[in-house]
């Protein structure tokens, strides 16, 4: 089945491509396609909204005057997913059966489960209400015997939307072909020069010597009619003697990066193709080690904490692996870190007690947020928020969301016991190991099982990792 988008539901999907990348999400979630069909601003539509109460000025500004162009590529959330499948069945079955704006909407209202009902919430708007407006305005169309509406996968959807808009949104060959975008880091961190590292102290031990020997699991996530997770497909992808984790995907969802320890003193970056093919290794730096790396949101690089005799700063790396220096000078020893945005970082920084700084890459400037943080650091899906644990006491620690911008902190759920690795999915869950257990929780649902692993085949659960549009899913597990 055919896709047909007309103009006006192509340029809602590249506002809320926009709105996705301006809140520095990595994938398209129902909050963003709610904020670009409303941003269309088609009067019958707005008049349907003021009727419902929705004033639109009264949305997050980062939701509003969006470009009705995007010229980048951002995934589909499988909440998204269904949305879209739900507007594109809408369509099929009225007259001409061109998907529009109005559709997208009445997706919105239909489908994406919790996270449709939300991002409506949150605005004032009520799923049952809105859909009863929009619902009378297509027209039912005849089906014939050669003119069969099919029913359409939230995945095929997707598929068939990216070429749709692939072509729709391509730019004019005639056009004049736009100057390469510069960097916005300078070379030179913000916050002034790295000093100059010397001769390791006498008693510094690498830490790739100390790191035990661990495993990289990667499988798929799968959702119940309930849309609950699943796990499915878990494989060993490293399956070595060694160290290998830290993992993270990135943004395209078709890659894992992760750290791996190269011999008994330095670990490297490498990266893990998922559509099959050996894994390759990305840097090469020879004297200085690489852990926990991470995609820098809209640049073509990634981050990581670079270990040299004994130092460790937050380092910036070409997707190829070359080398383009340091992004903070004053902040060390970092040892873990997450993006809030394009340009503000998380930091784990190691001392007496451990602290967590906010630094602004651009400006420099670096505050201190908290104490005794955990090292799972991670944004929160659908904002520039980040979550981290705080140990407040040996047998009190809770997951929190930080707000950079304000410093301001709010208690999330207190972790199982002892564990403190976990990762976000799209729709708002948190994924954390306990043991060979796999949990879940939502803030409706508390905490519950996703899966119990094979003893046998690995140990405790570690770090976790979950690709932008929630369909895979990285575990860390001690090799037996």
């Amino acid at each position: 089945m055919a896709i047909n988008l007309e103009d006006d539901a192509v340029h809602a999907l590249n506002r809320a491509a926009a709105a996705a990348a301006r809140e520095a999400s990595e994938a398209i979630a129902p909050r963003h396609i709610l904020a670009g069909t409303i941003s269309q601003a088609d009067p019958n539509l707005l008049d349907i909204l003021t009727q419902l109460d929705l004033d639109p000025e009264t949305l997050p500004e980062s939701l509003r005057n969006l470009p009705e162009t995007y010229e980048g590529h951002l995934p589909f959330t499988p909440a998204a997913h269904e949305v879209l499948a739900a507007a594109v069945r809408v369509a099929a079955a009225a007259e001409p059966g061109a998907t529009t704006s109005t559709h997208l909407l009445l997706g919105v209202a239909r489908a994406g489960g919790p996270r449709s009902s939300a991002a409506l919430h949150d605005w004032g708007l009520n799923a049952n209400a809105l859909a009863t407006a929009l619902a009378p305005q297509p027209t039912p169309k005849a089906v014939g015997k050669d003119d069969t509406v099919q029913a359409v996968s939230g995945a095929a959807t997707a598929l068939l939307l990216a070429a749709t808009l692939s072509l729709a949104c391509a730019p004019d060959p005639g056009a004049d072909t736009p100057p390469p975008p510069t960097d916005p880091f300078a070379a030179t961190p913000a916050d002034g020069p790295v000093p100059e590292i010397g001769p390791a102290p006498a008693d510094y031990r690498p830490t790739a010597a100390g790191a035990p020997s661990t495993d990289i699991w990667v499988g798929r996530i799968e959702r119940t009619p309930g849309g609950a997770p699943q796990l499915r497909d878990l494989v060993n992808a490293t399956d070595r003697g060694g160290y290998d984790n830290q993992p993270t995907f990135d943004p395209s969802g078709t890659a894992l990066y992760y750290t791996s320890a190269v011999d008994s003193t330095q670990t490297e970056t490498f990266r893990y193709p998922l559509d099959g093919g050996a894994a390759e290794q990305v840097t090469h730096t020879s004297g200085a080690s690489e852990f926990s790396p991470s995609p820098i949101p809209a640049q073509d690089a990634f981050s990581a904490i670079r270990e040299e005799r004994g130092r460790q700063f937050l380092w910036r790396y070409g997707a190829d692996g070359s080398d383009l220096g340091p992004i903070f000078a004053t902040v060390e020893p970092v040892g873990y870190h997450a993006w809030a945005n394009e340009t503000v970082a998380a930091m784990f920084v190691l001392g007496d007690p451990a602290t967590l700084h906010v630094g602004d890459a651009l400006s420099g400037e670096v505050r201190v947020v908290a104490e005794n943080p955990g090292r799972s650091i991670h944004r929160i899906p659908g904002s520039q928020h980040i979550s981290f644990v705080r140990k407040v006491a040996e047998d009190e620690w809770w997951i929190e969301r930080l707000d950079p911008a304000t410093g301001e902190t709010t208690r999330l759920v207190a972790p199982p016991a002892g564990r403190e690795d976990y990762a976000w999915t799209p729709e708002g869950e948190i994924i954390i190991g306990d043991g060979a257990r796999l949990l879940a929780w939502s803030a409706d649902a508390g905490w519950w099982e996703v899966a119990h692993l094979d003893e046998a085949a690995g140990g405790d659960i570690s770090r976790i990792a979950v690709s932008a549009d929630g369909t895979r899913i990285a575990l860390v597990r001690n090799r037996q």
